[in-house]
Order: C-alpha cells, then structure tokens, then sequence
C-alpha cells in the first residue's frame, strides 16, 4: 500500500501556498534571495496499525522527496562563487596586477633585443643552422645575457630532455629554450606548425618548438580563453599549495594541467569558472571521494587551498641538501640534481621505501654556504630503514654519468639522512588544517600521479 504519492521536484523558494499553509515546509527568507543551505524535505507518514492478529512488521523506511531550488538562485549562487574565486586567486598573487602584465611585456620586448624557469616566463629562442646549441645559445648568448644589468642567477640546464637557460630578468623569472632550424634566416620560418620543417630539426629542438605549439593549439580550441586561463590559475595554485606541482618528482607539469584543463572547458562550454573548478576534480580524481555541497553557506575557497600538512602526516622525512661555493654554481647544481630526482625515487621503489616528495625548496641557514634542502615524507607502512650513505653512493652514479655531470660535482656536493618532525622547518609546519573531505579528496589524487 502506497502511503505517500510521487511529488515532482518545486522551486526552493517562494515555497507553494499549500505546502507553507500545511506546515510541511520551514523555512525563513530574508530580503532577496537566501543564503545557500540545507535544502528541506519531505517524509512520508507513518502507516496505519495493522488488524489485530497480524504480526508486526517492521515500518517501511520513510520516503525522502528533497525540493530542488529554483534555476534563478542556482546561477546567482553559481555567479557568486566564481567571483569569490577570482578574487581569491587575485588575493594569493595568482592573478598579474596591469602593473606586473606591462613589466612581463617589456621584460619579452628587451629580451628579444639581445638576439634573440617554476617559471614566470617561458621564452623560445629560435636560431638558424649555423648557430649550435652547444656553442651559441650556452655560451654566446649566455654571455650577452650576463652582461646586461637586468640579469642575474644566470644558470643553464644542457642535458635535460629540454635544455634551457634560466636566469632572472629584472627579478622575473626565466626559463629560456632553443631550437635550430634548419635554414639560414630564423625569421623567415617563423612558423612553428610547418610540418616539412619539423621533419628536418633534431630531437632536442623538435621537443622545445612542441611546447610552444601546443599553447598556441591549446588557446585556439577552447571555446573561453578567458575561463580556460582562470582555470588553469585555480588549478596550478591548488596543485602549488598541496605539493603536487613538480613534475620532476613524478607529478604533473604545467602543460599537462593546461591539456586537462582545456578538456574541460571544450567539454562543459557554458559552464561558469567555479563549475568547470569542480567538473576539473569530479573528471580526473578516478577514485570515490565525497564533496561538498556546493550551495553550503559556509564553504571558504581557502579550504582547498590549504597547504599540506606534512608535519601531521609523516613523521620521518628523507633530507636532500645541496651545497655549492656560489649562489650561480648552486643554481646549475641544482637544476641538474632536479633533473635526475626520478632515479632517486626509483631507487627507493626498489628499495621497498614509499616517499612523498615535498616540492618546496628550503634553505639550512645554519650552513654558511649557499644550498637549497628538500623533504620527502616517508610513507609509513613498516618499520623504515634507509641506507643513506649506500643510497647516496648509487645516486651520485647517475649524477656523475657523463662529463657534464663530473663538473657539476666538482666542488658542489649532496648528502642524504633521515632526519624526524623536530628537524623539519618551520614553514613546513602547519598550523591550520583542512576538512576531512579536501583531505581525503588528496589522498586519491596524490595515489594516482
């Protein structure tokens, strides 16, 4: 027997005059539309007794119907949302000032007078086929760029998959790339997207022209610029606070958070900034993790954002210290070190020894030298034993595989321990912590990197 019949879903607000007159319906509404909260609901009655001499049977479990609210309030509160996100990325520096956007202009403008990095600006250098990698841009052209007084930290990167120089220009940060074409005037074969020229340049330069055509394929296929670019904002800030931005400890690089991003967008085109922000996670996090209601009234954005507790949630850390005699040797020592971290994290894998890296970059003021320290968590599933001095023996093997590596390594040096929570730094201690839900919804992500 039915006890109740279906009721199709009615506007949150103004509530039906039958609903409010029968007492069914409580709520209050102050002037204009509410503010976001639980949304109410109806329950069925309890059935009648049963005839006398029938057994008892447990009651049926009540029937929820829960009201859904008007379109009206959903997009104002959607608009709401997506403003609170601009200006929160606008208040955590996220966003350039027209200050910083005509400084970055002018920064392009005076670098491509000298003849033609976590960086601000990536720049291509395109040379013709008399000018070397080897020779020109890491020699010649580093020269130029030492000599102008806006540079400094000038430091280069020769044997990653990507070589590139990376300096400082006017304190913005550079990350410098170059590609030798195959012809005799640069200019004249400007355009990147030339198949017949991308079949005659080498691997290394195929490599840096395909960062800047894909940026450019990227920007052309989504339907919103603008949206995809706050996107991507809100998703590099959010991956920066929790430790997932570095790609050479196995996460994503910024290309690829573009790609997801741009996926988005192209698939959700009318979807406001906030709603694409939430499609991005319920798209790509591929495991179940419960989210908020977004209509909650007390929702922070500054809840996602939170940095990650490492301090809650290790308690022993790998110690990574790099030395150099100089701050510009520390910046090439470094550089090649990052680049070689994969071997590193491998060599603990096989080891049987789980590690959170921690992408932050800190600094042992109590060495006089110049250095740079990083800490990784170590997962804490078992009893955790590490060699440091055999763990550093193998990895100095692959930083000291060729001659380039054998320079570095000349005065700069690395050492490895294991150090607990009273030897981490204070800025990797947290004193606020997020929700149960963000936290949760990072597990999943971090275990699918």
């Amino acid at each position: 027997m039915a006890y109740m019949t279906a009721v199709a879903p009615v506007p949150w607000w103004p509530p039906p005059p039958e609903l409010a007159h029968a007492g069914l319906l409580v709520a209050s509404s102050p002037a204009g539309y509410p503010e976001p909260q639980t949304l109410p609901f109806l329950f069925a009655p309890l059935p009648p007794p049963p005839p006398a001499g029938c057994p008892l049977l447990p009651p049926p479990a009540p029937i929820v119907i829960q009201l859904q609210p008007h379109p009206s309030l959903l997009a104002e509160v959607d608009h709401r949302r997506s403003s609170s996100l601009v200006q929160f990325l606008k208040d955590e520096g996220a966003v350039l000032s027209p200050e910083d956007e005509n400084k970055r202009e002018k920064v392009i403008r005076e670098l491509k007078k000298a003849h033609g990095p976590e960086s601000d600006i990536d720049l291509l250098c395109l040379g013709p086929c008399i000018a070397t990698l080897q020779y020109h841009f890491f020699v010649v052209l580093r020269q130029i760029l030492q000599g102008r007084p806006e540079v400094s930290e000038v430091h280069t990167v020769e044997k990653a998959k990507v070589p590139l120089m990376r300096f400082r220009f006017t304190g913005i940060a550079v990350d410098l790339t170059y590609a030798q074409l195959p012809v005799i005037d640069a200019l004249k074969a400007i355009n990147t997207f030339s198949p017949q020229l991308l079949q005659k340049i080498d691997t290394r330069s195929w490599r840096s022209l395909s960062g800047v055509r894909v940026n450019e394929q990227i920007v052309q296929l989504v339907p919103n610029a603008e949206k995809f670019q706050t996107l991507l904002r809100c998703i590099k800030l959010w991956a920066r606070k929790r430790g997932l931005h570095c790609h050479y400890l196995g996460f994503f690089a910024g290309i690829h958070l573009a790609i997801l991003a741009a996926y988005v967008c192209r698939k959700f085109p009318d979807a406001s900034v906030s709603g694409l922000f939430a499609v991005f996670f319920q798209t790509f996090a591929h495991w179940p993790w419960q989210v908020p209601d977004p209509l909650r009234h007390d929702f922070q954005w500054s809840w996602l954002f939170e940095p990650f507790p490492y301090d809650q949630k290790y308690q022993q850390f790998l110690r990574i210290a790099l030395r150099a005699p100089t701050i510009a040797e520390l910046g090439d020592w470094a550089g090649w070190v990052k680049s070689r971290f994969r071997f590193l994290i491998l060599k603990l894998e096989r080891a049987g020894i789980e590690c959170d890296p921690c992408p932050s970059e800190e600094v042992d003021h109590t060495d006089n030298d110049p250095n740079v320290v990083f800490y990784w968590g170590l997962i804490p599933k078992r009893i955790i034993q590490v060699d440091t001095s055999s763990l550093k023996g193998d990895f100095m093997e692959d930083l000291t595989n060729d001659v380039y590596g054998t320079v570095k390594c000349t005065h700069s040096d690395v050492t490895i321990s294991v150090v607990g929570l009273p030897q981490l730094p204070k800025s990797m201690c947290s004193r606020v912590y997020p929700p149960a839900v963000h936290a949760a919804l990072y597990d999943g992500l971090r275990g699918h990197r």
